[in-house]
Formats: C-alpha cells, sequence, structure tokens
C-alpha cells in the first residue's frame, strides 16, 4: 500500500473532485473514483497515479481500473475501464489531487517527566502520540518526539531531541541525538507561482541493529517506504532522501548523502562527503570514495572516485598519464 494508513487518513474522492484539484479535464470514466494512490509501477483499480511518458503493454494492462492523470497524447494508450485525467503537467495534477485525498493523523501529547514503565525507560520532556508501539528495554532521552503511529522495537536508544515519525525501528536499534526520521521529502514541482510541495505519504522502515549518529536527516517515502536494511552504519550528519534503499550492512561516514531513490547495495561503503544521485544504484560491496559523486549505476564490488565518478583504476590511469604529458611538456620547454 503507497498510502501508509498507520500516519495518514485517506478520503475517496470522486474524478470531478479530482479534476477540479488538478486543474485537468476529464477525457473519460467521469463517474469513477479514487481510494488509494500509487506510483504508475505499481497501480491498479481505485488507484490515483499520474503517467508522464510512454509506457509499455504490460504497464498500460494493469491500469485497468485506475484513476489516470496524463498527457492528452498517453491517454489514448489507456485502458478503456479506466478514468482518465489530462492536463499539461501531470506530475503537478497528481500533487494537487492527492492533496485533497490524504491527510496526517494524530498528534503528540505534552512534554512529560522522566518515568519508567513497561520496561521502558522515557527521559524529561518526551512528547509522545497516539498509538505509539515501543518495545521492553528501550530507552528514550530527553526532548524526543514521537509522532503518532511509530513503533519503536526492543532495546533500541533514541538519543536527546530526535524527532520520529512515519516510521518504525526494528529492535536494537540506535538513532543518535537530534536526528530527524520519517520527515518529508524534498518533492515538488515548479510552476509560474513557485514550488507546489508534492505530499510525502510514505514511510521509513528501520532495520534491526542499525546505528545512526548524531544530525541525520532521513525521508520517508512520496509514496511507499524509505528502507534502511539491517546492520547499516550511518555517520553523523548524513541525508537520506525519500524512497531510498540502503542493503544490509552498508556503511555511510559523516556528509555522504542520496537522492530520492538512490539504491545502496547491501556491504556498500560511502566515504565522506560522498554523494549518489536520484534514481542512482551503487551496486553490492561497492565502495564510493570521499567526496565523489555518482551520477550512473556502479556495478557489484567495483570502487569509484571523482566526479563524475568513474573507476578508481581507470581514473589513477588517466592521471598519470596526464601527469607524464605535462612532464613532458616543461622537459620540452626547458
Amino acid at each position: 500500500m503507497a498510502i501508509d494508513r498507520s500516519f495518514f487518513s485517506v478520503t475517496a474522492q470522486g474524478v470531478d473532485a479530482l479534476a477540479g484539484a488538478a486543474g485537468a479535464d476529464i477525457v473519460r470514466g467521469a463517474d469513477r473514483q479514487a481510494v488509494d494512490a500509487a506510483p504508475v509501477s505499481e497501480a491498479g483499480p481505485g488507484h490515483l497515479c499520474f503517467l508522464t511518458e510512454k509506457a509499455d503493454k504490460t504497464l498500460i494492462a494493469r491500469l485497468s481500473g485506475a484513476v489516470v492523470i496524463t498527457t492528452p497524447a498517453l491517454a489514448e494508450e489507456l485502458p478503456e475501464d479506466c478514468a482518465a485525467l489530462v492536463c499539461g503537467n501531470p506530475r503537478l495534477g497528481f500533487a494537487r489531487a492527492l492533496g485533497l485525498m490524504v491527510a496526517e493523523i494524530g498528534a503528540c501529547h505534552p512534554p512529560q517527566q522522566a518515568v519508567t514503565i513497561d520496561g521502558v525507560t522515557v527521559g524529561n520532556n518526551v512528547s509522545v502520540g497516539e498509538n505509539v508501539s515501543i518495545g521492553k528495554g528501550t530507552i528514550i532521552e530527553p526532548g524526543v518526539v514521537i509522532h503518532q503511529g511509530v513503533e519503536i522495537g526492543r532495546n533500541c536508544r533514541i538519543g536527546a531531541n530526535a524527532v520520529l515519525s512515519h516510521c518504525r525501528l526494528g529492535d536494537e536499534v540506535r538513532i543518535g541525538a537530534n536526528n530527524v526520521i520519517g520527515g518529508s521529502g524534498f518533492g515538488f514541482e515548479i510552476t509560474d507561482e513557485g514550488p507546489v510541495l508534492l505530499e510525502h505519504v510514505g514511510s521509513v522502515e528501520i532495520g534491526r541493529s542499525s546505528r545512526i549518529g548524531a544530525g541525520c536527516t532521513i525521508d520517508r517515502g512520496t509514496l511507499g517506504r524509505t528502507k534502511i536494511g539491517e546492520s547499516v552504519m550511518i555517520d553523523n550528519l548524513v541525508h537520506i532522501a525519500h524512497n531510498c534503499i540502503v542493503g544490509d550492512r552498508a556503511v555511510l561516514a559523516a556528509q555522504a548523502g542520496l537522492a530520492g531513490g538512490a539504491i545502496l547495495g547491501e556491504g556498500a561503503i560511502l566515504a565522506g562527503q560522498a554523494g549518489v544521485g536520484s534514481q542512482v544504484t551503487v551496486g553490492k560491496g561497492a565502495i564510493v570514495m570521499g567526496q565523489s559523486g555518482v551520477t550512473k549505476d556502479v556495478p557489484d564490488h567495483t570502487t569509484v572516485v571523482g566526479f563524475p565518478a568513474e573507476e578508481t583504476r581507470k581514473v589513477w590511469r588517466e592521471r598519470a598519464a596526464l601527469r607524464r604529458l605535462l612532464g613532458s611538456s616543461r622537459n620540452e620547454e626547458e
């Protein structure tokens, strides 16, 4: 389910209302309604989604019964039994229509005094929302804010002044001080009136025994989840954007960053200040050296360096050749 209903309420909306919110024209299916939303790759009957480019026949066939916001040209390729709405910018239309369907639920209680209840130690001035689950042996340090529906496993430790929302943590997870886990991602559409935020209605999942340093941010998914695997080690001041996937035992050093939808394979390593672009995959066991910028997929067990990042042996050979060339030029001048 793309909209995580532990954290968001969803109100079914008819096509007329959705078209009005999206600024779209109805091609067909005015009597339909959307009861959920999903990426176009996962959408099915009753789902609101958007389509911006040609897709294969298998994906198109799965949109039967969906409510699809798309362009006039692409609308002609959709199944006859889906609702088709057309506008100049389908992603922007989807963002506005989704805002009509979805609302956050719950609020935090006022801060409380330090207490130990059912094996959970809670520090001073901690705020906890409704329907929060915290496992035995977990320690919540002072000043933490835990929003509605958050799930925290056993024997975890949540550092001072961390903010947790829209997330689920496995057992033995360590969250450093001043982290923000589950905040809204940086997804928007540019318009003449300014940026329009795309609602982020997903969540964050953090696997067992993962460690996250101080001052990190992990954004919830736009649709679906951002997933951190088991035994992942994350240093201070790391940013992980919406819908990223970090494999088990991966390591991210200080000030590393993953853009939206990036994938870091099992056991991969990002050195300090390294960055990975949107929708880019770093393979299993791969290493991205410090301050490198990854703009294309990195194969498994490959080490890359530089910007744009390239395989290290190739880079070192090129640099050695350049040094030899410069040395020859200086000798000729002398």
